[in-house]
């Protein structure tokens, strides 16, 4: 899977770079101060905080265990597992909501329908989790595409995905 989101990364860039677009011109530029870099370690911590709560207080089901076999057993995969987590923080953001949201929007010329279409297909491209999951998925697209369009910049996402995907897994699998 890691291999394959950033075969998607290299996609991007090929494509944004026919229209002198950098990858980093996607992310939302680099920090400038430490004051910034604070900022968007608040801000996706504060989304990750959100979004925790919503799963645990069951507002979007309980969930289903399609995924269970994909998960990190014992210490040295839930230790792997950081890295890949890492990857798809960066890696998804990137492609969907800085990729596939501006796409979107200057095809529908629209913001508020490319934040929900990116977020459809970030959902539909989780499918291999189960049927179930893909509306909880759907919804945390459509509040990351929010913050990215918020923002102007993909990093509090960035960093609030990677905190999901390294936390929700590792820490709170058996809840």
């Amino acid at each position: 899977m890691t291999v394959f989101e950033w075969l998607l990364v290299l996609y991007v860039r090929m494509g944004v770079c026919k229209r002198g677009v950098r990858l980093r011109d996607l992310v939302g530029g680099g920090w400038t101060t430490p004051k910034a870099v604070m900022k968007d370690i608040a801000l996706g911590a504060g989304l990750w905080a959100v979004w925790m709560g919503l799963m645990n207080a069951h507002l979007l089901g309980r969930g289903t265990n399609a995924a269970q076999g994909l998960l990190p057993q014992g210490i040295l995969q839930s230790m792997t597992w950081i890295p890949v987590a890492l990857s798809a923080g960066f890696c998804e953001e990137l492609a969907f909501r800085g990729y596939l949201q501006k796409q979107f929007q200057a095809i529908t010329g629209s913001a508020g329908w490319a934040v929900l279409i990116q977020a459809i297909v970030f959902g539909i491209g989780h499918l291999y989790e189960g049927v179930g999951p893909v509306a909880r998925i759907t919804l945390f697209g459509v509040l990351f595409g929010l913050l990215a369009l918020w923002r102007k910049n993909l990093r509090p996402g960035m960093i609030a995905h990677a905190w999901s995907d390294i936390f929700g897994v590792i820490i709170f699998r058996g809840l």
